[in-house]
């Protein structure tokens, strides 16, 4: 499921787009996972520049948690 999000971060107003999997409990035939998320397109403060190939992989890796915590 694609979804938009606008997060805050170290002061920052990053909005965009990310692909949400929902994860799974466990069954007696299937192992559990987790829900995995994965930001496609990231703007900064408003840009109409996509900036996900320059920004930090760690800031990217902590929107995506963020995003799923609140699924």
């Amino acid at each position: 499921m694609n979804i938009t999000f606008d997060r805050t971060l170290n002061g920052f107003q990053f909005t965009g787009l990310a692909e949400v999997e929902h994860g799974e409990e466990a069954t007696e035939i299937d192992p559990s996972w987790p829900t995995i998320v994965t930001v496609f397109a990231l703007y900064i403060d408003g840009s109409h520049k996509d900036c996900l190939e320059i920004i930090d992989p760690a800031i990217v890796q902590r929107i995506e948690k963020m995003i799923a915590e609140d699924v």
